[in-house]
């Protein structure tokens, strides 16, 4: 839809004042708030000249921020789809805390706005900044920033130093220990090498026969080596790691991921887009789990209306019953005389099987 004649004139008005040309009564216009225009592109043209190098106009212009009504200010932030520099300028003129929350919470805020007020804010948004650990996670000046903070909380600090050590000092230790290891293992390497050439010159000078060739490895041994392989990589993660992970690996990565005690991580996993029906039939069929996940694929209604994925729910007794019972109703009569029988379901389960079962007979 194109924008009304009003919008399109708005537009321009606040393109103007942007404009280091802006004519001046236009400016001082804008910084008392009455351009008639909606309430939202009044407050889009007071921020563009809050900054304003004329001190008469950015004088006048902070009497009015002063003077909004902070609902107005939030109402902006949240609806009007501001930009990273209005963002800014916002945290710098506005003191009202409600006001910087929905600063630090907002997508376009630049990390280098967070981080400025990430070294004085209190209250609400600096618990906006410390709940953010995405953020935080990518740009970690700001736990620096946060730490340096002199209202910083005891909490706070105690919740930014163990985000520290999960995603940073485990990795440092973590990449210290690698880097051992391969050394030992570049060692033990040069030592088998020196034995091996020792042991095949003993054999030539004593006549023997060299070394015979090993024996044939199938397949299977090297599926379970692989997996072995990728359990012990996995185990050395750091939360960060397995998460990405949990997005961009195989599936076999993620049979591993998905068990893991950190809901993070087998979250993550369910969020994958590469993951097939077939994983998820797994899954579901899997009694290690936390019910969180079953419950996060029964709240799923592309998955939970697969036949399969109700299958195995059915069947697995580590599934809730709130979540089983009303997916007993889809089942075909083989599978209903299946779990009318299956001992290890929850009587209710099997009771619910046998009425189903009897009620379609009947019918």
């Amino acid at each position: 839809m194109p924008d009304s004649p009003i919008s399109t004139v708005a537009n321009e008005l606040v393109e103007a004042l942007r404009s280091p040309n802006a004519p001046r009564e236009l400016r001082l216009f804008a910084a008392r708030g009455l351009l008639p225009v909606e309430r939202s592109d009044r407050i889009r043209a007071l921020l563009a000249v809050l900054p304003d190098s004329d001190e008469e106009i950015a004088a006048e212009a902070r009497k009015t921020v002063a003077g909004l009504p902070p609902d107005d200010l939030s109402r902006f932030l949240e609806d009007s789809d501001p930009t990273e520099k209005e963002l800014e300028v916002v945290s710098l003129y506005s003191e009202d805390p409600f006001v910087l929350e929905r600063v630090v919470r907002h997508r376009h805020a630049s990390d280098d706005t967070l981080r400025r007020m990430a070294a004085t804010v209190s209250g609400a948004p600096q618990d906006a900044l410390i709940v953010n650990q995405v953020r935080l996670l990518r740009s970690p000046d700001l736990i620096d920033a946060l730490l340096q903070n002199p209202t910083l909380t005891i909490d706070g600090k105690r919740r930014l130093n163990e985000l520290q050590e999960e995603f940073f000092e485990k990795n440092r230790r973590r990449k210290e220990q690698d880097r051992l290891a391969q050394e030992a293992e570049e060692q033990r390497l040069l030592d088998e090498a020196a034995s091996a050439a020792q042991r095949e010159e003993e054999r030539a000078a004593g006549g023997e026969e060299g070394p015979q060739p090993p024996s044939e490895v199938t397949e299977e041994d090297f599926k379970r080596a692989g997996l072995g392989e990728i359990y012990k990589r996995i185990t050395v993660m750091t939360v960060k790691e397995k998460v990405d992970l949990a997005q961009k690996g195989t599936k076999e990565e993620r049979r591993i991921l998905i068990g893991d005690m950190n809901r993070m991580v087998s979250m993550a996993v369910l969020r994958c887009e590469a993951i097939t029906l077939t994983e998820l039939e797994q899954i579901c069929s899997m009694r290690h789990l936390a019910v969180e996940l079953y419950r996060e694929i029964a709240a799923t209604r592309e998955w939970i209306r697969k036949p399969k994925i109700q299958l195995a729910m059915v069947f697995n007794p580590a599934v809730p019953l709130s979540i089983t019972l009303p997916l007993i109703k889809y089942l075909g009569m083989r599978d209903l005389r299946k779990v009318m029988l299956d001992r290890n379901l929850a009587e209710a389960v099997r009771t619910s099987a046998r009425k189903l079962l009897q009620e379609k007979r009947g019918g």
